[in-house]
């Protein structure tokens, strides 16, 4: 059993991601529950919720021409930026599997690999992008 930790001791890091994750979608199920129930509330009495109740649950059913402006602006178009950070990460695990850091497990060729393809998509992306016009 020790050698399982030993050899595996880096799982407890996506492990660890998927189980925040998971628990940050609670908390948000938790939230989003609470709110319907004090619209549910409001509508048994007949009266309109709150503006600023409706526009916390993020429904995108009815959005306006502004607020639809407002979207696209805070859209990141930081692609670039990650053209640059994916490449040379790509890089940094390529030069460590061609110096035989990992001891011919692969695995800095294969992270390599999935970092080259990730730059590509950012690339696309910072190709592809059209920012809003003024």
């Amino acid at each position: 059993m020790e050698h399982f930790f030993y050899s595996f001791w880096w799982l407890i890091f996506p492990v660890g991601g998927m189980i925040y994750a998971a628990f940050q979608s609670w908390l948000k199920l938790r939230q989003q529950k609470a709110m319907m129930d004090l619209i549910r509330s409001y509508a048994d009495k007949g009266m309109e919720p709150p503006e600023a109740l409706l526009k916390q649950l993020d429904m995108p059913l009815e959005l306006d021409g502004d607020e639809r402006e407002a979207r696209r602006e805070r859209t990141p178009a930081h692609y670039w930026s990650l053209v640059g950070l994916f490449a040379i990460l790509s890089a940094g695990f390529g030069i460590g599997a061609w110096m035989n850091i990992d001891r011919d497990s692969g695995a800095f060729v294969i992270v390599s690999m999935v970092m080259a393809a990730v730059a590509v998509w950012s690339l696309i992306n910072a190709l592809l992008f059209q920012r809003p016009r003024l």
